[in-house]
C-alpha cells in the first residue's frame, strides 16, 4: 500500500491534473499508479482530512484549489463577529471556507493564522476564547485577534475571502459587481435540495468568471431568487424543508438503531415532542420577566398512537440514546415525556413510561431514584427487558455477580451481551462440599474462607472496577470528547479512516486519558461512587489521586516483577509487568496505580528518548486530553510489541 503522505499527493495529483472526476475515473488512475487497495484510498478521499477536494452536484470531485482560484465569497458582517473576529460560514462562505479544513489554507497569505471551527472543538473554542453562542447557524472562521480592526471592518460591513495567487486573502469589500450567480444556482436545482457549496463549485466549473468580483453574499442572492434555504442546502421556491427535515431524520434514526421505517417515524415523533416539553421544562425553572406564566404543551389526541409505540423496548431505548447529548436538561424533558404520555397510551406502554422516569432519576445523578423507579417498572411488567438490564447494571456496580446474571436471564440477553460476559468473568459460585478452612478451590494457596468465600478478592476485581467506570463513560454524554482524543490518538495518519478511528475508540490510552485527564472517572465516583463496594470505592480514590507519569525501566527480574523509576521524580517501584514484554532501559507512560495489593501500570506506552522531556514537562501540570494524547502519539512506535500487548490489555 503507498504511504499515507504519497497517496495524498497521488489523489492531490490525479484530481489537479485530470478532475472532475467521478470515483471510477479515480479508481482507474490510482490502479495505473499502482495502489493495490484503490477502495481504500477513495474512503481516504471521502475524509477529505488535508485533503482540499469537494463534491460537485453530479457526484464528480474537484481540486478546489484549482477550481476556486481568483474567486472571491462575501459576507455581511455583525457586531458580535466584528468583536471576536470570526465570519459565520452558513451558507455565504461555505464554498471557500472548505479550504480551511486543510492544513495549507489555515493561514492566509499574510501569514496570520485562520481557523475552521466546529461548535464541538472545544480545545479550539478555548484556546482562542469564542463563546459557544456564536456558534447558533454553525461553524465559524476565526481570524487573528484584530484582523476586523486593522481592516476598518464594522457592523453591516462587507467582508471578502479570495483565493490569490499567494492564498487565501481576507479584505473588506465597499463595492460589489452585478452577478449571475443566483440565478446560475437555481438553474442547478432540481426537485431535490443540495448543498450550497456543491452548488457554486459546479456553477464555477462552468463559467470561469463567476465569483471572480465581489457580490452580495450568497444568502442574499437566494433569497432574491425566492429559493427555498435550510442551513446549507438549498431547494426550489417553497420547497417543504421541515418535511423534508423529518424524512432525513427517520432514515438516520432507522438506520442508526436498525428501526422499520413506522418506529422510526414514531420515534422521531417521540423526540420532537420530547424537545418541545423539555423547552417548556426550562423555561418554567427560569424566572419570567413579565409574570406570564409559559404555555402549557398540547399534545393532541393523535400522539395516544405514537405514545403506544413505546411499549416496544427498542423504541424506547432509542429514545432515552438519542437523548444523551442534552445532558442533565434531558431529565426534565423526559420526566415531562413520561407524566404526559402515561394517561393516554395502553397499559403495555406505561413500564416504558416509568422506565422513562427512571432514566430521568439517573440523568439528575439520583442514583436512589434511579433504583427505586426501576423497581416500581418492574413490579408494573417483570417480563419487559429495560428496568432488567439497568437493575443488572446496578448489581453489577455493587459487586453481585449472581444477581446480575439472574436479572439479563429473565431480560433474556443473549450470550454475547457485554454485560454478560463481564459478570460471568467475575461470577464465583460457591462450592456445595468446600469447607471453610480448605484450601482455596482458586490455587491461591490460602484458605477458603480467606480467599472466595467472600467472592472475588479485590485484585481480582480490578478490571470489573475499570469496566464499571467505562460502562459510564460509553452511556454518558462523553461522546464528543472521546471521538476527539480518538481523532488526536490517529494523528496524521489515517489511511482507512474507519478501521482506524474505531481502533482508536477503543485504545486503552484513549479509554483511559477520557477517564481521567478527561473527567469521566470523577464524574463516575461523583455519581456511582455510592453503589461500589466500600474496597472498590477506597481503591477508585487511590486512582484518582494517581498521577501519569513517564517511567524508565531498570530491571526485569525473575517471576515478573519489574522496578522502574519515574523519571519525573526519581522514585523507584516494583511493578507486577508480567503484562507487557518490558526491557531495562525502555522509557514508558503510564499511570502507576494500585491494584488492592501491589503496583500495576494502566495504559501503557513506550514512548521515546524525544518525547521523555516535554512528557513530563506536559505531566507536570494538569494536562488538556487532546494535548497529552497529541503529544504522546506524536512519533510513537507503532511496531513496539509493548504498544501491541497494551492495546490489546483491556
Amino acid at each position: 500500500m503507498t504511504e499515507h503522505s504519497d497517496l495524498i499527493e497521488l489523489l492531490s495529483a490525479i484530481l489537479a491534473g485530470h478532475g472532475p472526476l467521478a470515483e471510477d475515473d479515480i479508481d482507474e488512475f490510482l490502479r495505473e499508479a499502482g495502489v493495490a487497495d484503490p477502495a481504500r484510498a477513495l474512503r481516504r478521499l471521502r475524509l477529505r482530512i488535508d485533503l482540499p477536494a469537494g463534491q460537485l452536484v453530479d457526484g464528480r470531485w474537484a481540486w478546489l484549489p484549482s477550481l476556486l482560484a481568483g474567486r472571491v465569497f462575501t459576507h455581511r458582517v455583525t457586531e458580535p463577529e466584528v468583536g471576536f473576529d470570526v465570519l459565520t460560514v452558513s451558507p455565504d462562505l461555505a464554498p471557500i471556507a472548505a479550504l480551511c479544513a486543510s492544513a495549507t489554507y489555515q493561514r492566509l497569505a499574510d501569514g496570520s493564522a485562520v481557523h475552521l471551527v466546529t461548535p464541538g472543538d472545544e480545545q479550539l473554542l478555548s484556546q482562542l476564547d469564542i463563546p459557544e453562542w456564536l456558534f447558533n447557524h454553525g461553524d465559524v472562521l476565526a481570524f487573528a485577534v484584530g484582523t476586523f480592526e486593522r481592516l476598518g471592518v464594522d457592523n453591516g460591513n462587507l467582508v471578502g475571502l479570495r483565493l490569490g495567487d499567494a492564498g487565501l486573502v481576507v479584505e473588506r469589500v465597499t463595492t460589489t459587481a452585478q452577478t449571475t450567480v443566483g440565478a446560475e444556482l437555481a438553474v442547478l436545482l432540481d426537485a431535490q435540495p443540495e448543498r450550497v457549496e456543491a452548488l457554486v463549485w459546479t456553477a464555477c466549473l462552468a463559467s470561469p468568471t463567476l465569483c471572480t468580483e465581489p457580490a452580495a453574499p450568497l444568502s442574499e442572492l437566494v433569497a432574491e431568487q425566492g429559493l427555498a434555504r435550510h442551513g446549507n442546502w438549498l431547494a426550489p421556491t417553497d420547497f417543504n424543508f421541515r418535511v423534508w427535515a423529518f424524512g432525513r431524520e427517520c432514515d438516520r434514526l432507522a438506520r442508526h438503531h436498525r428501526l422499520t421505517d413506522d418506529a422510526a417515524v414514531a420515534l422521531n415523533t417521540l423526540l420532537r415532542l420530547y424537545g418541545l416539553l423539555m423547552l417548556h421544562d426550562l423555561r418554567q425553572s427560569l424566572p419570567s420577566a413579565d409574570g406570564v406564566e409559559p404555555a402549557v404543551v398540547d399534545i393532541g389526541d393523535t400522539m395516544d398512537d405514537v405514545g403506544n409505540a413505546l411499549a416496544d423496548p427498542a423504541i424506547a431505548e432509542a429514545l432515552a440514546s438519542e437523548t444523551i447529548p442534552d445532558g442533565r436538561l434531558s431529565a426534565g424533558g423526559l420526566r415531562a415525556l413520561a407524566n404526559a404520555l402515561e394517561p393516554r397510551v395502553a397499559s403495555s406502554a406505561r413500564v416504558a413510561c416509568q422506565w422513562l422516569r427512571a432514566v430521568a432519576c439517573e440523568r439528575d445523578g439520583d442514583m436512589a431514584g434511579f433504583e427505586r423507579a426501576l423497581l416500581e417498572a418492574q413490579a408494573m411488567d417483570g417480563d419487559w427487558p429495560l428496568p432488567l438490564f439497568d437493575l443488572a447494571e446496578i448489581a453489577s456496580y455493587r459487586g453481585d455477580a449472581e444477581a446480575g446474571l439472574a436479572l439479563l436471564r429473565r431480560a433474556r440477553a443473549k450470550a454475547d451481551h457485554p454485560l454478560v460476559y463481564l459478570l460471568r468473568l467475575h461470577h464465583c459460585p460457591p462450592p456445595a462440599d468446600l469447607g471453610r478452612n480448605a484450601p482455596c478451590w482458586c490455587g491461591s494457596g490460602r484458605k477458603y474462607k480467606k480467599c472466595h468465600l467472600g467472592g472475588l478478592p479485590l485484585r481480582d476485581r480490578v478490571g470489573w472496577l475499570y469496566h464499571k467506570a467505562l460502562a459510564h463513560v460509553l452511556l454518558g454524554n462523553w461522546t464528543d470528547l472521546r471521538y476527539a482524543v480518538a481523532l488526536k490518538r490517529c494523528g496524521s495518519v489515517i489511511d482507512d479512516g474507519v478501521a482506524e478511528f474505531n481502533a482508536a475508540l477503543a485504545d486503552p490510552v484513549v479509554i483511559d486519558t477520557v477517564l481521567f485527564e478527561g473527567g469521566g472517572f470523577d464524574e463516575f465516583l461523583t455519581v456511582r461512587g455510592t453503589l461500589l463496594p466500600d474496597d472498590e470505592l477506597q481503591l477508585a480514590e487511590q486512582w484518582l489521586r494517581t498521577p501519569r507519569s513517564v517511567f524508565e525501566v531498570e530491571q526485569v527480574q525473575h517471576g515478573g516483577s519489574t522496578v522502574v523509576r519515574d523519571a519525573g521524580t526519581g522514585e523507584r517501584h516494583e511493578v507486577d509487568g508480567s503484562d507487557y514484554p518490558l526491557q531495562a532501559g525502555q522509557l514508558v507512560c503510564a499511570r502507576l496505580a494500585s491494584d488492592g495489593v501491589g503496583l500495576r501500570f494502566f495504559a501503557l506506552e513506550p514512548v521515546s528518548a524525544q518525547q521523555r522531556d516535554p512528557l513530563i514537562k506536559l505531566l507536570a501540570r494538569y494536562p488538556d486530553p487532546l494535548e497529552f494524547v497529541a503529544l504522546l502519539s506524536d512519533g510513537a512506535d507503532t511496531s513496539s510489541p509493548v504498544r501491541a500487548v497494551a492495546h490489546h490489555s483491556l
